[in-house]
């Protein structure tokens, strides 16, 4: 079973992953907390943070003692931690990451329980077909410092959109997608600001959302998820949207054919 929530932002709203979180939204939602086998963080996962890290093989090996003590929770939970990636995310940490096979594709390797999955991959998931996007652009850059809490690789490279649209071309129909910023007409069920067509229209100074909205146009899917707008409009209208933006709620996802949610 997958269990899905939003930003987690280092420690901050680590209790989005926190066990009396989680058995309180599997109880909402009629399922079993020990079937989870992995939880998903719709980006802004955060950690690392600091950049005083070593990477090898293994993973990551943090001197900073929040890092440390993420490291160690995280490594205790009984099912694995899969983070998309988001705009508050220590690239230049992700990107030494080493990859290895799972799911039918690359992630990259923080620990032995915990992993990031890439941009514009397709994963194999307790038989659901998902896409994974993220990113987003950060609006308080001006006030971030380069390369210790804001990071330019929020933004996708053209090399990495060519290489998703090629996947999307071979087969284009999934069962979900996972990005951090959402499309459009998601962003407008979050945030109500944007349910005015020209308010709208500011989305699209952020290049995520108009490669989301791309995205969106050119494949088939169920259910879209999303975090970084900081609702839960999602957890609230599951069984009628096919858009969920998620903060602190979480989402089980069962592997079975039965109805998924049972609010």
């Amino acid at each position: 079973m997958i269990y899905i929530t939003g930003d987690t932002h280092n420690t901050e709203d680590m209790s989005n992953l926190s066990t009396k979180n989680m058995k309180l939204c599997c109880m909402e939602q009629n399922a079993d907390f020990h079937a989870i086998t992995a939880a998903i963080v719709l980006g802004d996962f955060g950690f690392p943070w600091s950049s005083d890290c070593t990477v090898d093989e293994s993973g990551i090996h943090p001197v900073d003692h929040t890092d440390r003590y993420l490291l160690k929770w995280y490594n205790q939970k009984p099912f694995k931690i899969l983070a998309v990636m988001g705009n508050h995310d220590n690239y230049d940490i992700i990107e030494k990451l080493p990859e290895i096979e799972m799911f039918g594709a690359k992630v990259l390797k923080v620990s032995d329980n915990v992993y990031y999955l890439k941009r514009g991959e397709v994963y194999y998931i307790e038989e659901k077909r998902i896409l994974v996007l993220g990113g987003a652009m950060s609006d308080d850059k001006v006030w971030r410092k380069p390369h210790e809490s804001w990071w330019e690789q929020e933004e996708w490279g053209e090399g990495e959109k060519k290489s998703c649209f090629a996947k999307i071309k071979e087969n284009n129909k999934f069962d979900f997608v996972l990005s951090h910023t959402g499309p459009s007409a998601g962003i407008a069920l979050a945030d109500d600001f944007f349910s005015n067509e020209e308010n709208l229209k500011q989305l699209h100074r952020d290049s995520n959302v108009v490669f989301n909205d791309k995205i969106e146009s050119s494949i088939s899917y169920k259910k879209w998820f999303f975090g970084h707008w900081h609702s839960d409009w999602g957890y609230e209208h599951y069984n009628e949207s096919k858009y969920i933006p998620l903060y602190h709620q979480g989402i089980v996802i069962r592997t079975d054919n039965t109805a998924e949610n049972n609010f």
